[in-house]
C-alpha cells in the first residue's frame, strides 16, 4: 500500500507543488474608472469568488493529506523517504500560508471606499525594504535583485500600499527568473517606477489576462505563487489613480512600469 501511495505522489508531484502564476503584463491604458478585479468580485460575483477560493484552497489541502497518509501507510519506516515527505509537507503549508495573506489583502482591500491617505514616500527605502524580505527566496533561486533609485526620490503614495506593490511584483520576478538571472527596480520620471527582470517573460496573447484572480500563464513552472499578487497590485494602482505598463517578450523577460501622480492641486 506504501508503494501506491509513492507512486501517487511522485507522479502528480510536478504540478502539485506549483500551483502558480507567472509574471505578468497588462496595461492600465486610461485611467477611467473601470473597476478592479478586486472591485468587481466585490460587487456582483461572490458566488464565483467563493468557488475560485475554494479551488485554490483544496489542492494544497489534498496534497498534505495524501503526504500524510503516505507516512502513516509506511513512509515513517525509511528516514529518507519520512524526511522528504515532510519537506514537501512544509512547502505546502508556506503555499497555504501565502494564499491565506493574500485572501487578506484582498478583503481589506476590497473594503477601502475613502480617499486612499498618502504621503511623500522615500522609494529607495521601501525598495529596500522589499529586498530585505525576499532576500531568502531570491537566494534559494540564484536571482541578483539591483536597486537603482535616484536619491531622495520620492512617490506620492500610501506606504504601506507601496510596500505591497514592490514585495508582489518583487516577489513575482523573482520567481520567474532563471538562476544566474537578475531583477532590476529602477526609478523613472517624476512619479514613476519599474521592476524589470531576465526572466522567462510571457506570450502578448497572455498579457491582457495577467491581472485575473488567480490567473496563472503557466502552471508548471512557477515556484510558490498564489495567483493572487498582480490582482492586488493592480487594485492598488487604480486606488491610486495610477497606470500600470508592461512589457514582456517570451524568453526575454518582462518590465512593469508604474506611474503615480501626485498630489491634486486645490485638493
Amino acid at each position: 500500500m506504501f508503494s501506491v501511495y509513492l507512486w501517487r505522489l511522485l507522479v502528480f508531484a510536478p504540478n502539485l507543488s506549483n500551483t502558480h502564476k507567472v509574471m505578468s503584463d497588462v496595461t492600465s491604458q486610461d485611467n477611467t474608472k473601470e473597476k478592479s478585479p478586486i472591485e468587481r468580485a466585490d460587487k456582483g460575483d461572490t458566488a464565483q469568488w467563493i468557488a475560485e477560493v475554494s479551488h485554490e484552497l483544496r489542492l494544497p489541502i489534498a496534497n498534505v493529506s495524501l503526504l500524510v497518509e503516505t507516512l502513516l501507510d509506511g513512509g515513517l519506516e525509511d528516514p529518507a523517504v519520512a524526511r522528504r515527505m515532510l519537506e514537501r509537507a512544509k512547502q505546502e503549508c508556506d503555499r497555504l500560508q501565502s494564499l491565506v495573506n493574500d485572501l487578506l489583502s484582498v478583503e481589506k482591500l476590497s473594503e477601502t471606499r475613502d480617499e486612499v491617505p498618502r504621503e511623500w514616500v522615500d522609494l529607495e527605502n521601501r525598495a529596500q525594504y522589499a529586498v530585505e524580505s525576499t532576500q531568502k527566496l531570491a537566494k534559494s533561486g540564484a536571482v541578483t535583485v539591483k536597486i537603482d533609485i535616484q536619491p531622495d526620490f520620492r512617490v506620492y503614495a500610501n506606504a504601506a500600499q507601496i510596500d505591497q506593490v514592490l514585495l508582489n511584483l518583487l516577489e513575482n520576478a523573482i520567481k520567474f527568473t532563471p538562476e544566474g538571472g537578475a531583477v532590476t527596480i529602477k526609478s523613472g520620471s517624476s512619479g514613476s517606477f519599474s521592476v524589470s527582470d531576465t526572466g522567462i517573460g510571457m506570450p502578448e496573447a497572455e498579457i491582457p489576462k495577467i491581472f485575473a484572480r488567480f490567473y496563472r500563464i503557466d502552471r508548471s513552472r512557477g515556484r510558490g505563487s498564489t495567483g493572487l499578487g498582480l490582482s492586488i497590485v493592480k487594485h492598488i494602482v487604480d486606488l491610486h489613480d495610477a497606470k500600470i505598463n508592461v512589457q514582456s517578450k517570451e524568453g526575454a523577460g518582462s518590465t512593469f512600469t508604474l506611474d503615480f501622480p501626485g498630489p491634486r492641486l486645490g485638493g
